[in-house]
């Protein structure tokens, strides 16, 4: 399968809503479609999140949909501030 790249300035994101144009290059940079995000497992991805942020994602806040990683990194870009969001995308 080939992989398309993209160049994100993620430092662009800081103090800035995410478009859904944004959303939808940072969802196929992230391979989300299938409900994964990249190839973290439950623990990475929670401790990658939580390194970052300082926040539980698989607190019942972000339990959304189908609860999969993907649906709750979607529900984190939605819930938590901007600054928090681009902390976590400028990691």
């Amino acid at each position: 399968m080939r992989r398309e790249t993209f160049e994100i300035d993620f430092k662009e994101f800081l103090m800035a809503n995410l478009t859904n144009v944004e959303k939808m290059k940072l969802e196929k940079l992230l391979g989300m479609g299938s409900g994964y995000v990249s190839d973290f497992s439950n623990r990475t991805f929670q401790d990658f999140i939580f390194t970052s942020s300082r926040l539980d994602i698989y607190s019942p806040k972000y339990d959304n949909a189908s609860g999969s990683k993907a649906n709750r990194l979607r529900a984190f870009w939605e819930k938590e501030s901007d600054s928090i969001v681009g902390k976590l995308l400028d990691e």
